[in-house]
């Protein structure tokens, strides 16, 4: 599963400190890697993709107090699910 997290930052080194502390505690809940997108026209805004384990949620490590609190610091978050993907060659 793919879900996109839709982001507005207060700080982006520290977000990026942020993110990088939870990289070992993300894989034990299922995440297989994310791509991280800032917005050119407004660098607080950054767009996130995660490869997410069916079988476990994303929603069990987002609602951990931990995790949590680490996005009450960072800013803002929004999240778009994905059921399908598809990938065109040029």
């Amino acid at each position: 599963m793919y879900i996109i997290i839709k982001r507005r930052l207060n700080d982006y080194n520290r977000w990026k400190e942020i993110v990088a502390e939870k990289d070992g505690l993300r894989a034990k809940y299922g995440s297989k890697g994310m791509t991280s997108y800032r917005n050119a026209a407004d660098p607080d805004e950054v767009y996130l993709i995660f490869e997410w384990e069916d079988e476990k949620p994303y929603t069990d490590y987002l609602n951990l107090p931990e995790v949590r609190e680490a996005l009450g610091k960072t800013g803002t978050f929004e999240i778009i699910e994905i059921s399908e993907t598809f990938h065109v060659t040029e």
